[in-house]
C-alpha cells in the first residue's frame, strides 16, 4: 500500500471513530438524538468514501469512483439536513430523498470514464456548495439565537470555507490539459484539500455539538424554575425573581382555589389540572408583563407586583377574584365555576418570608369571612386590634 492510500485510510479511520462518538454523543443526549444520529452518518459515509479512494486500485472503477462519490454526496446532504433539524427540530425526509437521488442519479450518469471526471467533480461541486450554503443559513439562525451572532458566524465561515475547499478541488481539475483520474486521487494536492475540508467540517459540528450541550443545560435550568403543568414559575423560581427585583413598593397577592378538593373528588384530578392552567391563562391574561406568576403549593399562586402599594395591588385583586368568578372552565359535564381567596400585602422593604406570612395572614381572614373574597394586611391590622 503507497503513501497515499494509507493517508486516505487513515482520515477514514478518524471520520469513522468521529462518527462512533456522535452516536454514544446522540445516545447520550437524548434530547438531540436525531442530530447526533444524523452526524454520525455523515461521518460514517465520508470514513466509507475514503476507504474506496484507497483501495482504488484493487477494486473495480465502477465502485471505487462512482462509489466514492455517492457517498461523498449523501455526506454533504446529510449534513445540510443536520443543520436544518438542529434548526427547526425535525429531519426534512422527502426533500432530502428527492434531492440525494437526484445527485445519485446524475453522478451514476456521468460514471467512472475518466474523460468524464470534470463532469463529476463539477456535481458534486455544485451540491456540497448548495449544501454548504444551506447548512450556513440553518446555523446562523439558530446559532444566533442561542449564543449571539458573532460566534454564530464565525461558527458558520467555518462552513463557508469548507465549501470554498471542495471548490478549490474542482478548479485542480479543470486547470489539467488532459484530466486524469490518476492525478486527481493520487495527488499530495487532492490529500491536503481533503484534509482541510475534514478540519474544517469537524470544527463545525464540534461547535453545533457545544451548542446541543448548551441548549439542553439552559432547557434543564428553565425546567427547574418552572411549574410543568402551569407552565408558572415554581417556589424556586419566584424566590430567585425576587432576588432579582430593585423596584419598591411591591405587592403580593397569594390566592387559595375554594373548595379544590371538592372539585377533585367530584370531577375527577384531570379536571383539577384543568382548573389549575384556567386560572394561571387568566392571570396572563389579565396582568400585565411585569408581575411574576407563580405557582407555589397544591392549589395555592402567589403573585408578585412591582412597583404596586397597598391600595392598587387590593385594586388589581378584586378585579382578578372577580374575573375568575365570571369565567368558568368548560368541561364534558358543564361550565365549571370556580372562585378563589386572595391575601394581600405590600411592603417598602424586609424578606420574602415576611411578607409571605403577612400575605397568608390575610388569606386566612378572606377564608374566615366565607371564601371568594380580597382581604389585606390592613384588615388583618384593624381586626387584631
Amino acid at each position: 500500500m503507497n503513501a497515499i492510500a494509507l493517508s486516505y485510510l487513515l482520515l477514514a479511520a478518524q471520520m469513522g471513530l468521529y462518527g462512533i462518538l456522535w452516536s454514544l454523543t446522540a445516545w447520550l443526549v437524548r434530547s438531540e438524538r436525531l442530530t447526533g444520529l444524523l452526524g454520525a452518518a455523515y461521518s460514517l459515509c465520508w470514513a466509507g468514501a475514503l476507504a474506496l479512494f484507497a483501495q482504488r486500485g484493487t477494486l473495480p472503477p465502477w465502485l471505487s469512483y462512482t462509489g466514492a462519490d455517492v457517498l461523498v454526496l449523501c455526506g454533504f446532504t446529510l449534513l445540510w439536513g443536520r443543520a436544518y433539524c438542529f434548526d427547526q427540530g425535525r429531519f426534512p425526509l422527502r426533500r432530502w430523498s428527492l434531492v440525494t437521488l437526484l445527485g445519485v442519479l446524475l453522478l451514476i450518469w456521468a460514471g467512472p470514464a475518466p474523460e468524464r471526471m470534470g463532469l463529476r467533480l463539477l456535481l458534486l461541486a455544485l451540491f456540497s456548495g448548495v449544501s454548504s450554503f444551506l447548512m450556513i443559513c440553518y446555523s446562523a439562525r439558530s446559532l444566533r439565537q442561542q449564543v449571539g451572532t458573532p460566534l454564530s458566524w464565525l461558527i458558520c465561515m467555518l462552513g463557508l470555507a469548507a465549501m470554498l475547499a471542495w471548490g478549490e478541488r474542482l478548479l485542480m481539475a479543470q486547470s489539467l490539459p488532459i484530466p486524469t483520474q490518476d492525478f486527481v486521487y493520487q495527488s499530495s494536492h487532492n490529500i491536503a484539500a481533503l484534509l482541510v475540508i475534514w478540519l474544517i467540517t469537524i470544527a463545525l459540528q464540534l461547535g453545533q455539538f457545544f451548542m446541543v450541550v448548551l441548549r439542553n443545560t439552559r432547557k434543564l435550568n428553565e425546567l427547574s424554575v418552572r411549574d410543568t403543568l402551569t407552565q408558572l414559575l415554581n417556589r424556586r423560581g419566584f424566590e430567585a425573581r425576587w432576588q432579582e427585583l430593585t423596584t419598591l413598593p411591591r405587592a403580593l397577592l397569594l390566592i387559595d382555589v375554594d373548595h379544590f378538593k371538592q372539585v377533585n373528588d367530584r370531577h375527577g384530578h384531570d379536571v383539577g389540572d384543568r382548573v389549575l392552567c384556567h386560572l394561571a391563562q387568566i392571570f396572563r391574561n389579565h396582568l400585565g408583563a411585569q408581575a411574576c406568576l407563580a405557582r407555589v403549593g397544591g392549589e395555592e399562586f402567589a403573585i408578585l407586583l412591582p412597583g404596586e402599594d397597598l391600595a392598587n395591588a387590593h385594586g388589581r385583586a378584586e378585579y382578578l377574584r372577580s374575573q375568575i368568578a365570571a369565567t368558568p372552565l368548560h368541561s364534558e359535564q358543564g361550565p365549571l365555576h370556580v372562585t378563589v381567596s386572595i391575601g394581600v400585602a405590600a411592603c417598602q422593604g424586609g424578606s420574602l418570608s415576611d411578607l409571605l406570612k403577612q400575605a397568608d395572614l390575610a388569606l386566612y381572614l378572606a377564608k374566615r369571612r366565607g371564601r371568594n373574597r380580597v382581604a389585606c394586611q390592613q384588615e388583618l391590622a384593624v381586626q387584631m386590634s
